[in-house]
């Protein structure tokens, strides 16, 4: 089961072989099928990516980044 995103959310997107962290700044579409526009900056993806960009995903696409234990 998916979590719910809201804005603010730091998720991880599967980019090239790598993942990046990016933070969630919209979430929209209905209710089945949800998409999450992600600003990734290079300051969250170790610079794997140059400049701030946003990239719209299905949300199932995305992980939700939680604290290790």
């Amino acid at each position: 089961m998916n979590p719910t995103f809201k804005t603010g959310d730091q998720v991880l997107v599967l980019w090239g072989l790598a993942e990046v962290r990016g933070t969630i700044v919209e979430v929209y579409g209905a209710h089945a099928r949800p998409h999450v526009v992600v600003e990734l900056t290079p300051e969250l993806s170790g610079e794997i990516v140059a400049e701030v960009t946003t990239v719209s995903l299905p949300a199932d696409a995305v992980r939700l980044v939680t604290v290790a234990a």
